[in-house]
């Protein structure tokens, strides 16, 4: 195990990560654009503080060794972890151990003046080993199931679990007592959230909050490959989510990009709580350099595959057309998504990117899935990165206007090159139904391929001597991709 005192330096030949020059909708490494995609094959989003749980090196090994047989700079393993337990058993069964940031005394409160050395020392190996598999990782500086769920709270998951057992809570503490800090929460304007100035103004709990949110910068800011989440499908307000991400840029390199990941659950992409407290607000807003738009376009808001992908695919361009209005065109990232197994899985991955997300990942499995879920994940990373990797989709845009005649029955999602790739995604389709597509006039490849399997099903080479070109779809599929490059 590393030394808490070792940083990154082995490394300092890497710039860090920062939307494409070229093209800010996308990420870029070294200048190079890249298309994060991840797989998980653990039951928690907490790689650091379950050491008997947890194997991160295995995992990253097994989605290092995708991305190498894909052989492309431009895609990279994407990854994603919450420094403290939020201690959610919801998913996860018995887990063994938990290691938190903060010192635990005999009488198994913890002190929040003081940092675990072991967990220090199992964050930075976590760290050096994403780094050196070129691995991008979201690190969340908060949870928000840790904080409004427990006595008081949206629901009570129980003794020792989330705000319950949180050491935060006064009563898992030598810090502070309830006259600082209730032992209860809320659903909404939860305790925890009302530390900062604008609201209550707690100083003491805030300090401490700082002192913490110092030592997981003090550690992660030596590595590039790291994008700063504020939040876990956060149900704070505004003002809480801004002061972090303010606090955070006066304390990382310059250019460390800063997202937050509202939760919504409101069928309209608004905040859980705070309906200002959304996707569709922080891309207007300058302070953050990428949104998390995960929780607005997942299940949870869409309900079906097809419907997360037609429906989500339009929100993020709604999204992308209010920054590119606003503050100017910056990177929109899928970091967790709950279909993610062959009920749709292959359907909702390939749609981020349809839809025009910068990164796309599976959400985790839980205790009630098995290995099969896991081997899903990682064919169907392998299978959408390898089609990325043929195609310059850094060059790309959501083009839902070049398909210009199709059957009702067909949803569809479509990224374009100006003047070059054309790339359809197809849901529901029938042999012998037509498309009809704007396009220049020119010779083209015409490629059907199965998502499924990354199988090309048919090719032909077709000279276009109108600007519409018609196609007959060549099989009956739930999935079709349609690819036409000049």
């Amino acid at each position: 195990m590393c030394s808490a005192e070792h940083t990154a330096d082995s490394d300092t030949s890497h710039s860090v990560i920062k939307p494409y020059t070229e093209n800010p909708h996308f990420l870029a490494w070294d200048g190079v654009p890249i298309f994060p995609l991840g797989p998980t094959g653990y039951h928690a989003w907490t790689p650091i503080t379950r050491p008997a749980t947890v194997d991160f090196i295995a995992q990253m090994n097994r989605m290092n060794q995708i991305i190498e047989e894909i052989g492309s700079p431009h895609i990279r393993g994407f990854m994603r972890f919450l420094p403290y337990d939020p201690l959610n058993h919801l998913h996860d069964g018995s887990v063994e151990r938990f290691l938190q940031p903060w010192v635990q005394l005999e009488d198994e409160r913890y002190d929040l003046s003081k940092f675990e050395p072991e967990w220090e020392e199992r964050m930075i190996e976590y760290l050096d080993a994403a780094l050196s598999r070129e691995i991008v990782v979201s690190m969340e500086v908060w949870d928000d199931w840790s904080v409004t769920r427990g006595v008081g709270g949206s629901w009570d998951p129980g003794e020792g679990a989330a705000w319950n057992g949180h050491p935060f809570n006064p009563n898992n503490n030598i810090n502070f007592d309830e006259t600082k800090l209730p032992s209860v929460t809320t659903e909404c304007d939860a305790p925890f959230y009302r530390t900062i100035p604008s609201h209550s103004n707690i100083e003491s709990v805030l300090e401490l909050q700082k002192l913490y949110v110092d030592k997981i910068l003090q550690i992660s800011s030596d590595y590039p490959n790291v994008l700063i989440n504020i939040s876990n499908e956060s149900r704070a307000t505004m003002e809480w989510s801004r002061y972090w991400a303010e606090y955070v840029r006066e304390r990382v390199p310059e250019g460390v990009m800063i997202g937050d990941m509202p939760s919504t659950n409101r069928q309209d992409g608004g905040g859980e709580c705070e309906h200002a407290f959304s996707p569709a607000t922080l891309v207007t807003d300058s302070l953050y350099d990428f949104v998390d738009v995960a929780q607005g376009v997942s299940r949870h808001e869409f309900g079906s595959p097809r419907e997360q992908a037609l429906g989500g695919g339009l929100r993020m361009y709604e999204y992308r057309r209010a920054m590119t209005e606003s503050v100017g065109p910056r990177p929109l990232i899928v970091s967790k998504d709950y279909t993610r197994g062959d009920e749709g899985g292959d359907i909702v991955l390939w749609s981020r990117f349809m839809g025009g997300a910068a990164a796309a990942r599976f959400h985790r499995p839980g205790m009630e899935h098995g290995d099969a879920l896991i081997d899903f994940q990682h064919d169907a990373v392998h299978r959408l990165g390898y089609f990325l990797a043929e195609i310059p989709f850094w060059n790309m845009y959501p083009a839902h206007d070049i398909l210009q005649k199709y059957d009702d029955t067909i949803g569809a999602n479509v990224m374009a090159e100006p003047e070059g790739h054309v790339v359809v995604q197809l849901l529901d389709v029938r042999r012998r139904q037509r498309l009809a597509l704007d396009v220049n006039t020119r010779e083209w490849t015409v490629r059907w391929i199965d998502p499924s399997s990354g199988h090309e099903l048919e090719r032909q080479s077709l000279i276009s001597e109108t600007p519409m070109l018609e196609l007959d779809i060549p099989v009956d599929k739930e999935h079709l991709i349609l690819h036409l490059q000049p």
